[in-house]
């Protein structure tokens, strides 16, 4: 079977152009103008319920795909949420509201925050995924579908020069 007819199925390597907006319209990220995001499908490399909807797709369709929060990133969870002294953070630059960076929490596991608010003494710190608690617009344009090589199949992930941005988390 030609490249050009597989449909997107188990392990098939995706190449596809995406535009993601929020339930108000806004533009959070876009492969636009850009190379496009490449990922093995099944293995977790983005949303599950994105690449429900893209299984039996091929090259050259679109696709438009709402995902609400508990399809995606879930809602926003308060007790994930902490205030935290100014001095435990390490400053290694200037602290600036919607940075992220990991930070241990008290059971002493690393985990990737978002700085939310700056007060004299202390910092807010949020735990939850940035896109917790949203409605996800995708508009996608399925650029092309191959079998992945041996080495991608032995390692579950695309292996290619532009791999590591076709695994940004969307």
């Amino acid at each position: 079977m030609s490249d050009e007819k597989l449909i997107i199925d188990e392990n098939r390597v995706v190449s596809m152009h995406y535009q993601l907006t929020n339930g108000f319209g806004e533009l959070i990220d876009s492969s636009q103008g850009d190379i496009p995001l490449v990922y093995m499908h099944n293995t977790n490399a983005i949303l599950v319920s994105l690449e429900r909807e893209l299984t039996g797709k091929q090259a050259g369709e679109h696709v438009a795909v709402t995902i609400y929060p508990e399809d995606g990133y879930g809602y926003a969870d308060e007790e994930l949420i902490a205030e935290w002294p100014r001095e435990s953070i390490e400053k290694t630059q200037e602290l600036v509201i919607g940075m992220r960076f990991k930070a241990m929490s008290k059971e002493g596991e690393s985990q990737l925050v978002t700085l939310t608010e700056i007060r004299e003494d202390t910092v807010v710190l949020d735990a939850n995924h940035p896109l917790a608690g949203q409605v996800l617009n995708f508009t996608v344009a399925i650029v092309g579908v191959r079998e992945p090589t041996d080495a991608e199949l032995t390692q579950n992930t695309v292996v290619s020069a532009n791999s590591d941005s076709a695994i940004s988390g969307v």
